[in-house]
């Protein structure tokens, strides 16, 4: 069985400290919970199939995208790119977890992103199977790793 949970922090923290030198710290009792949300997704195919997905608030994304980009005042495009970066980046360093052989190949899908109503609330996308919660210089953003054996 994959341990989804160790996998998918490992390379959080990796992607957000080489990308934007943002530290993921202890995970406080209470946390604010994004107000306007920003999802993040892509799909794997391969050896193992399955989906990364990060929620986060536009202002982590904002902070995100200024550090990434050396920006001063990241507009919502670039808050966009920087999240989608982010789960491409998450994806990538996955993806050999997920390989039986040094060899194997997968295909990948183009980060989406989804900002209107149509996402899950805070509370429900973190109850979801396979979703985790870190804390990245105090913001909330929640990551699942979903595995399709």
């Amino acid at each position: 069985m994959i341990d989804t949970e160790n996998i998918l922090t490992e390379a959080l923290i990796e992607a957000t400290e080489t990308m934007a030198f943002l530290t993921i710290i202890p995970l406080e009792e209470e946390f604010a919970i994004p107000e306007k949300a920003v999802l993040a997704e892509m799909s794997f195919k391969g050896p193992k199939s399955g989906l990364i997905q990060i929620l986060a608030g536009i202002d982590f994304c904002k902070i995100l995208a200024e550090n990434i980009g050396a920006l001063s005042n990241a507009d919502d495009k670039a808050c966009y790119d920087a999240i989608g970066e982010l789960v491409n980046v998450v994806c990538g360093l996955v993806l050999p977890f997920m390989a039986s052989l040094r060899t194997d190949v997968f295909e990948v899908t183009v980060p989406s992103i989804q900002t209107d109503n149509n996402l899950p609330t805070w509370d429900e996308f973190i109850q979801r199977q396979n979703c985790f919660v870190s804390n990245i210089e105090g913001y909330a953003v929640a990551s699942r790793l979903i595995v399709n054996n």
